[in-house]
């Protein structure tokens, strides 16, 4: 079966990204590519009070002017957060041919890559995409993931895991990890309510 995506996990570690936008979707996207630990810039004429504490702070760089060409620059990754499609497609076709990867907030047709609800538990991260076309069903499903993966003890369960790898010796490392596994599986089902007005 064909896919849209292919979905794979970036390791952000020192690696330029740039925020290009205003108002808290600004901050959230820069705060996440932070805790990435990437270098992240932002380019914001109205950047929140907690942007600005965190430029105070070392966190990250923030300019505080429109968008400039010169800001893909050596960059990684680019992230667009306000609705404005004119500037997102002309950001979009700059990062194309710098190959940048790139993301549109809620565009998708000029995006090269779309933003992943991150659900996790220790050293555990399950990602839900649409493809960043139904955006919140994928928060939905996040968040009740982290709810049964809190109700669970997950967290500590992985991290026993980790462990348990790290002291067993490489030729043994499948069988016992499997056999420490084997019982997991979920239980119940996924409800899905829909409004009289869906099809």
């Amino acid at each position: 079966m064909r896919s849209d995506v292919f979905p794979i996990a970036v390791k952000l570690e020192g690696r330029r990204c740039v925020v290009v936008g205003n108002g808290e979707e600004a901050e959230r996207r820069a705060k996440a590519l932070v805790a990435a630990g990437a270098a992240v810039s932002v380019v914001s004429t109205l950047p929140t009070a907690e942007t600005e504490r965190l430029a105070g702070a070392g966190a990250l760089i923030l300019l505080r002017r429109p968008f400039e060409e010169s800001d893909l620059a050596g960059v990684w990754l680019a992230v667009y957060t306000d609705p404005d499609a004119g500037q997102a497609r002309r950001i979009g076709e700059l990062a194309s041919a710098e190959r940048v990867f790139f993301c549109a907030v809620d565009q998708p047709e000029g995006s090269s890559y779309s933003h992943m609800a991150l659900a996790k538990a220790g050293p555990m991260t399950v990602a839900v995409s649409s493809n960043g076309r139904i955006p919140a069903l994928a928060r939905k499903l996040r968040e009740e993931l982290d709810r049964v993966f809190a109700e669970a003890g997950l967290h500590e369960f992985a991290e026993a895991l980790a462990r348990l790898r790290d002291s067993t010796a490489p030729t043994e490392r499948r069988s016992v990890l499997n056999a420490a596994v084997g019982g997991i599986r979920f239980e119940g089902r996924l409800v899905l309510r829909r409004s009289d007005n869906d099809a």
